[in-house]
C-alpha cells in the first residue's frame, strides 16, 4: 500500500505539470492571437475587405455583393473566394460588428488551433511532451504560423489545419481504424474549400497518403479516405471557372515560352526551399511577411536540418515518406504561378512541422543529457525572437501601412460625408473598402453604385469624373490635372527598430 501510494506520487507530479503546462500554453496562443488584431498588420486590405463585406451580406442579406443566393464560391476582383472563409465570416458577423479586428478572427483562430494540432501530431509520432510542447510553440511563434494568422486575404491557416488532423489522425496505426480513415477523409476533403492553393494540391496530396500507406489501407477504410476528396475534386471541376480564375493571369508561362517559363518556375521552386525565404528574409510582400527573419526564425534552421536528415533516414514510415514527397512536390505547384509567395506555400506548413517534431525528438535527449545545452539553446531561440517581436509590435504596423491600405476605411467615410450625394471615383485596390465602410444593400443591384461609387480600373475611368465628382486614389494613382487636394490619410513613423520617422501618403482624397 505504502509503495503504491509513493509510485503515485512520484508521477503525479510531472503529468499534473504536463497538463497545466499544456493549458497555459493553449490560453497563451490563443490570447496572442486574438490581441491587438487591429492594429497590427495596420489598416484593412482589399481582399480582407471583400471576405467580411461578402460574409456580412451573406449573413442579413442570404447574398453575396453581386446578388447570388449562397454562392459556393464568392466571385470577388479578378478571383473567387472560398466558401469556408466567407461563411465563417457569416457566422462572425451575424452577431459581431463589421470590423477588421472581426474579419481577421478565422485565421486567428485556426492559427491557434493549428498550433494544437501540430502539438497532437509530434505526440502521436514521438510520444514526447517535451516534442509536443516544443511543436505548440513552432507552430504558433514562428513568424510564417503567427503572421499568417493576424491577416485575413484568405483562411490560409485552415489548409495546413485540416492536413495536420489528416496526418495526426493516420499516424500511429491510425490507418488500421475505420473511425480514423472517416475523419481523416472528410477533413481532407473539406481542405479543398480552404485557401486556394488546397484546391490543387489536396487530390495530390491524397495519392502521396495512398502510396505511403499502400500496405496497410484496404476495404472500406481505403474508401472512406477517398470518397471525400474525390467527391470535393469533382465539385471543384464542375465549378472550374470559379475555381481557375486568375490563373493564367500569374501563370509563369503567360507571356513566356514554354521553356523560359520551365525555367522561371525552376528558379522559384529553389528559393521556396532556399535560406534567403525560409530563414532570412521571407516573402517581399509585406502583407506576407514582415521582412524581419524568415518564414522560419534562423535558429529552427537546426532542428528542421536534423528533421530532415531524421525523416530520409526513416523514409519506409508513411508519415516520413509522406512529408518528403510534399516538400519536395508541393513547392513545385507554387512556383507554377509568378513570383514567391508564401501564402501559396502554406501547402508546405505541415510538412515542415513534421520534420521539426522528428528534429525535436532527436535533439531534445542531447539538450537533456547537460543543462547548459538546453540554456544555450533558449537563449538562441530569445535572441532570434526579441527583434521579430519588438519590430511586429512597433515598427511593421508603420513598415506596411501602404501594403495594407491602412486609413483607408476613414477616407471612404469622411469622403462619403463631404461629397453630400455627389459620385465618387474609387480606386479599385482600395473599393472593397468602401463596401465594408458604409454596408450596401446588394439587393438593391450593384453595392458600389448603391453606396455613390464608381470603379476606377484603368487611368481612363479618371476622365469620366465630372467637376465637383470626388476621387479616392492611393499612393500609385495619378490625379487628374486640376483636381484639388482635400485630404490625405498618411502614416507616420519608424519603418526599422532605431530608425528616424518616415511619412507615407496611404490615401488622398481629390474633387475634380
Amino acid at each position: 500500500m505504502t509503495g503504491a501510494t509513493t509510485t503515485s506520487l512520484h508521477f503525479a507530479p510531472p503529468r499534473r505539470l504536463f497538463y497545466a503546462l499544456t493549458a497555459l500554453l493553449a490560453c497563451l496562443v490563443v490570447a496572442t492571437r486574438l490581441s491587438g488584431l487591429n492594429a497590427s498588420p495596420p489598416g484593412l486590405f482589399r481582399d480582407e475587405a471583400a471576405f467580411g463585406y461578402n460574409g456580412w451580406t451573406i449573413a442579413h442579406f442570404g447574398v453575396d455583393q453581386y446578388g447570388t443566393h449562397w454562392p459556393l464560391f464568392f466571385r470577388s476582383f479578378g478571383d473567387y473566394k472560398g466558401p469556408v472563409g466567407v461563411y465563417l465570416e457569416a457566422l462572425l458577423t451575424s452577431f459581431l460588428p463589421l470590423a477588421p479586428w472581426v474579419m481577421r478572427i478565422p485565421n486567428a483562430i485556426a492559427g491557434a488551433a493549428l498550433a494544437l494540432a501540430a502539438g497532437w501530431l509530434a505526440w502521436r509520432l514521438t510520444r514526447s511532451q517535451a516534442v509536443f510542447l516544443v511543436l505548440v510553440l513552432e507552430a504558433a511563434f514562428e513568424p510564417w504560423f503567427f503572421h499568417l494568422g493576424r491577416t485575413m486575404l484568405e483562411v490560409d491557416l485552415l489548409t495546413p489545419l485540416c492536413y495536420v488532423a489528416t496526418l495526426a489522425l493516420l499516424c500511429a496505426g491510425g490507418e488500421q481504424r475505420l473511425r480514423a480513415c472517416i475523419a481523416a477523409g472528410l477533413v481532407l476533403g473539406a481542405a479543398c474549400f480552404t485557401a486556394q492553393p488546397a484546391r490543387f494540391f489536396t487530390p495530390a496530396l491524397l495519392l502521396i497518403v495512398l502510396f505511403a500507406f499502400r500496405h496497410s489501407l484496404r476495404g472500406a477504410r481505403l474508401v472512406a479516405l477517398i470518397a471525400p476528396v474525390a467527391v470535393a475534386t469533382v465539385t471543384l471541376v464542375a465549378a472550374a471557372s470559379s475555381t481557375t480564375a486568375r490563373l493564367s493571369d500569374v501563370s509563369v508561362f503567360k507571356g513566356h515560352g514554354l521553356f523560359e517559363g520551365i525555367g522561371l518556375a525552376l528558379v522559384d521552386y529553389l528559393q521556396y526551399l532556399g535560406p534567403w525565404l525560409l530563414f532570412l528574409h521571407g516573402d517581399g510582400n509585406l502583407r506576407h511577411s514582415t521582412g524581419v527573419e524568415g518564414l522560419f526564425m534562423v535558429a529552427t534552421a537546426v532542428p528542421l536540418t536534423i528533421g530532415a536528415v531524421a525523416a530520409f533516414r526513416r523514409r519506409a514510415e508513411p508519415i516520413a515518406t509522406i512529408a518528403l514527397l510534399a516538400l519536395l512536390i508541393a513547392p513545385a505547384a507554387a512556383s507554377l504561378a509568378v513570383g514567391v509567395n508564401a501564402r501559396r506555400d502554406v501547402i508546405s506548413m505541415p510538412f515542415f512541422l513534421v520534420l521539426l517534431a522528428y528534429g525535436w525528438q532527436a535533439l531534445v535527449p542531447w539538450l537533456r543529457h547537460r543543462p547548459v545545452r538546453a540554456v544555450a539553446a533558449v537563449i538562441l531561440v530569445v535572441l532570434c525572437a526579441i527583434p521579430y517581436y519588438l519590430d511586429y509590435a512597433l515598427v511593421y504596423p508603420n513598415r506596411a501601412a501602404v501594403a495594407f491600405q491602412s486609413g483607408g476605411l476613414d477616407a471612404v467615410k469622411r469622403a462619403h460625408d463631404i461629397a453630400q450625394g455627389r459620385p465618387i471615383y474609387i480606386s479599385e485596390d482600395i473599393s472593397p473598402d468602401a463596401l465594408v465602410a458604409l454596408r450596401p444593400d446588394p439587393t438593391r443591384g450593384d453595392a458600389f453604385a448603391t453606396a455613390g461609387f464608381h470603379l476606377i480600373n484603368t487611368p481612363a475611368d479618371v476622365d469620366l469624373a465630372q467637376p465637383g465628382d470626388l476621387l479616392v486614389l492611393t499612393a500609385s494613382d495619378k490625379p487628374p490635372p486640376g483636381a484639388t487636394l482635400l485630404f490625405q490619410e498618411v502614416t507616420t513613423g519608424p519603418v526599422s527598430l532605431g530608425g528616424p520617422p518616415v511619412e507615407a501618403i496611404v490615401v488622398s482624397v481629390y474633387r475634380r
